[in-house]
């Protein structure tokens, strides 16, 4: 009872904030108990997120505006060829994801849609090779500016195969491993003749839509930018191009 009664004047302590940081909360909770440890203090941190009192926005921000975690659909195609692969590779790891999954955030919607397969760069050729005898669709390895002009847009059923980043931010859902939407934030900015469609204001508009339904684990996709060398100027977009507190940015 007690523990509802804090849980409560802390939503009313922090209710008109967007966000805040651990050290506040550290000084909130100094209020009840003066000598709290620092263990007992990440257990409280820990239990006001099972309970989804809280959620992480950084390293060192929280907020009290629960958003659920993106989970993109995984239509029948994508599933099939993630079991295809899965089978034929079983000790590979790689994702699957298809650009439907942005639709939601967008505001123009393109005509066609692709499909991204990212595996270990050494397994792209036999993964291509692989899906060719599979007739699953157009394959493509790491396409050109040219050959995604001339080629991948123009085909009902693009494949594309990219080299799958190390300690790439992924998720499993329905048995499928597929993008997160930190990953699918950075790989959209990072890949700009892949993802034309989705670049400049569009690209501004997909971020603030997506940061206003979901949670977003700044720390989890800054680090991912690092590893794609593209955290400083990604931090500029979001800074000069979106609506994201700067608060978060510079955490």
């Amino acid at each position: 009872m007690e523990k509802d009664i804090i849980i409560e004047q802390l939503r009313q302590y922090f209710g008109e904030r967007k966000s805040f940081s651990r050290k506040e909360l550290y000084v909130f909770y100094t209020q009840f108990k003066p000598d709290l440890k620092e263990t007992t203090f990440r257990w409280r941190i820990s239990n006001l997120k099972k309970k989804q009192v809280i959620t992480s926005i950084s390293r060192e921000l929280f907020t009290l505006s629960f958003k659920p975690v993106f989970e993109p659909d995984i239509d029948k195609a994508v599933r099939k060829i993630y079991v295809s692969v899965d089978k034929q590779f079983p000790m590979l790891k790689f994702c699957v994801w298809s650009t439907q999954i942005i639709s939601e955030f967008m505001l123009h919607l393109p005509a066609k849609h692709i499909t991204i397969l990212q595996a270990e760069k050494e397994a792209l050729e036999p993964i291509y090779c692989f899906l060719k005898e599979q007739k699953l669709g157009d394959i493509f390895i790491q396409p050109e500016k040219k050959e995604i002009e001339r080629y991948i847009y123009e085909s009902k059923n693009a494949i594309i195969l990219l080299s799958l980043v190390s300690k790439s931010p992924i998720q499993k859902i329905n048995n499928t491993a597929t993008t997160t939407l930190e990953k699918l934030i950075v790989d959209l900015y990072s890949d700009k003749n892949l993802f034309a469609a989705f670049q400049g204001s569009e690209l501004a508009h997909i971020i603030n839509n997506a940061y206003g339904r979901y949670a977003i684990d700044f720390t989890k996709l800054f680090q991912y930018a690092k590893r794609r060398r593209k955290d400083i100027e990604l931090r500029d977009f979001f800074t000069n191009k979106t609506d994201i507190p700067n608060n978060i940015l510079n955490d």
